[in-house]
């Protein structure tokens, strides 16, 4: 009897123990696969189940692509299958980097480019959770103040040889009310949008070279695209991707804003202005169409030379680029049409334009020959004789290079001189009712005018030496060694053809205390 009841207790525990392992195997091997994609109707990533077979992996044991070989921090062998079943995050990032690649691939076909690869023939390695991107406590180097949270490393080819990196982790930062209050935390790996920007650099990076990367140009690239894979104009927000912590006064960070106008600090520091490069891009985009804009923006990168700037050099390859491609698609007429519409509604408003729009402003007006002036200053008569007068370069002055360079012409002896037209708002080249007046600053062409490398002999060197000092003591201030002048356009109530460029600048050496020099446009 007890033997009866001892027996039945056994198989009794033995069934719950095997229905418990067989549940549990079951729940391993169905485990759910998800990832995060974009949802049009929401205009937000959400979960979506998706099979195995469309990660197209090429192993049976660990995390590796077509192109990318995907690896926690810094482990030499790429992560097991295993971990990655199951785990949003890690199959998100694998699903979104093909997803990309493929668009990118898509538009190398529409540009025309033989060769349709966009990734070297070395595996990429990509590095989730690395913390040298994120964590202090893990990896610290005092040397290296890096706050970000995704990095492309190095973005380009060396020797013939491809070493792409890409590090993806969480951003980490001491809990400092200021911090949390302005920071975006997120987790890179599990958005796809900086998925999307991170893999761009690639791009460009193979194009514009390795110091492309952390340039306002190759940001605002990324950006964009990014925004194009989804066709929404926001990014790298909490209500976009949940991987994104809300943070208090952090605002959304969105392309379809007003931007206000083109300042060339931006070149050289573009965490000052975050937003107007892939914005001015997606107002592009919004004129000429998401295929197009897509494409042509591609067509100048690949036409661009490392160290160009977004505007002139960007801008200008670009509506070269709209002007070819939609040529070719819709005939010259359209082309022209479109391009036009750009200048006009994209360009100008924002204080960019391109060759296309340069009758626009006022370099298309400028003389274009050298013109020479008689010196009206007394003073420098007493030891000029025979010739006392400037000679002006207008035909070298224009948008890439806005400087007049001029010559102090005394008897044999020249003395080179600049005026740096002032860059900071490119609007003052254009040519409408709101151009006045366009300020800039005069210098020796030369920091060290008075004391020359060329050697002159006896009266010239002696006639050199006090025009330089003339200059020095009655043109410039002392502190600064420059003088302020400007430019301006006549009289905005006159008609263009009235119209008048008078420059002028104030100077001791002249009977009415100022300079003034007028003539007519080109």
């Amino acid at each position: 009897m007890i033997l009866n009841q001892m027996k039945k207790r056994f198989f009794g525990i033995s069934s719950i123990f095997l229905l418990f392992l067989t549940t549990n195997i079951v729940g391993i091997s169905q485990v759910e696969d998800q990832v995060l994609d974009w949802d049009q109707l929401q205009k937000q990533f959400v979960p979506k189940k998706i099979k195995r077979e469309e990660l197209n992996l090429k192993s049976t044991s660990h995390y590796v692509l077509e192109n990318f070989s995907i690896h926690s921090q810094f482990e030499k062998d790429p992560i097991l299958l295993e971990q990655v079943y199951g785990n949003r995050k890690l199959l998100t990032l694998g699903y979104q980097l093909q997803k990309i690649e493929s668009r990118f691939h898509q538009i190398y076909k529409q540009a025309g480019f033989r060769n349709g690869i966009t990734t070297p023939k070395e595996k990429i390695i990509i590095r989730v959770d690395a913390p040298f991107v994120y964590s202090p406590l893990l990896y610290y180097d005092p040397n290296v103040k890096l706050k970000n949270t995704a990095l492309t490393i190095p973005p380009s080819e060396k020797q013939g040889q491809w070493n792409n990196e890409m590090w993806f982790a969480p951003k980490w930062d001491f809990p400092i009310v200021d911090r949390f209050v302005f920071d975006r935390i997120i987790d890179t790996a599990a958005c796809p949008d900086a998925i999307y920007h991170e893999y761009t650099h690639l791009i460009t990076g193979k194009y514009l070279g390795n110091n492309a990367i952390g340039r306002s140009l190759a940001e605002g690239i990324s950006d964009y695209y990014a925004a194009s894979m989804i066709d929404y104009p926001e990014l790298y927000s909490h209500k976009t991707c949940e991987g994104v912590k809300r943070q208090l006064l952090v605002s959304s960070f969105r392309l379809d804003r007003e931007i206000g106008f083109y300042d060339t600090n931006m070149e050289s520091d573009f965490k000052k202005n975050f937003t107007f490069i892939p914005s001015l891009l997606w107002k592009y985009r919004s004129v000429v169409g998401k295929e197009m804009a897509d494409l042509t923006i591609f067509q100048a990168i690949t036409k661009t030379n490392v160290g160009d700037r977004f505007f002139p050099e960007f801008t200008n390859t670009l509506s070269n680029s709209l002007y070819l491609e939609s040529k070719k698609q819709f005939g010259e007429e359209r082309a022209k049409e479109l391009v036009n519409q750009v200048e006009t509604e994209i360009w100008i408003p924002r204080g960019v334009f391109t060759n296309f729009g340069i009758q626009k402003s006022l370099f298309s007006l400028l003389p274009k020959k050298n013109l020479r002036l008689t010196n009206a200053d007394p003073k420098t008569s007493e030891f000029c004789q025979n010739q006392n007068e400037f000679e002006f370069f207008w035909q070298d002055v224009n948008v890439n290079d806005p400087t007049l360079r001029f010559y102090w012409k005394c008897d044999q002896v020249k003395l080179p001189m600049i005026i740096q037209f002032d860059q900071t708002n490119t609007r003052n080249y254009l040519v409408s009712k709101d151009l006045h007046s366009l300020n800039g600053k005069m210098k020796f062409a030369s920091p060290n005018a008075c004391n020359p490398e060329v050697k002159r002999s006896g009266m010239d060197e002696k006639l050199y030496l006090q025009i330089c000092n003339y200059a020095k003591d009655n043109y410039f201030y002392w502190k600064t060694m420059e003088k302020e002048m400007r430019l301006s356009w006549g009289d905005p109530s006159d008609s263009l053809e009235k119209r008048q460029f008078v420059l002028e600048f104030a100077y001791l050496g002249n009977v009415k205390n100022k300079f003034k020099y007028q003539f007519e446009s080109n």
